[in-house]
């Protein structure tokens, strides 16, 4: 079974109208119905947490409709990983791709998995590319 890390930024479209969601739920369908395994660092629940928390803050979702969000997602059951094995090769891939640890605890996570890290964030994106990391990809290439 094919195995891909997943960024916030693609499994938040699995709940927000933005663009390329059609592609993101898509993938998140082939997860539900176990033709793929879709992995996670620990702390992406925080970081999915903070994204409904802010959309909420700025009024663009009711409390309830984000505490329901969190529900689901918490309850997709992504393989997740641990944040303490993944942070020290975080650290060195932050300082190789010059990004922040928070990214590369996904691109640690795609290298130590071998899968590609399936991510909308086109600054990271550049940054991987740019460093020959072969483990990178981009939402839109997953279009059929």
């Amino acid at each position: 079974m094919k195995t891909y890390a997943v960024d916030a930024s693609v499994a938040v479209k699995w709940f927000l109208e933005e663009e390329d969601q059609d592609i993101a739920v898509r993938l998140a369908d082939q997860f539900e119905e176990n033709k793929i395994r879709l992995v996670v660092p620990d702390f992406f629940f925080v970081e999915m947490a903070n994204v409904f928390w802010s959309k909420t803050a700025g009024n663009l979702l009711k409390v309830s409709e984000g505490i329901v969000m969190m529900d689901k997602l918490m309850e997709l059951g992504l393989k997740r990983y641990s944040d303490h094995e993944l942070s020290d090769v975080a650290l060195e891939n932050a300082l190789h791709l010059d990004i922040s640890v928070y990214d590369a605890m996904y691109v640690s996570l795609a290298e130590i998995y071998t899968a590609p890290l399936v991510t909308a964030d086109l600054d990271l994106i550049k940054a991987c590319r740019r460093k020959q990391f072969h483990w990178i990809a981009p939402l839109q290439d997953l279009s059929p």
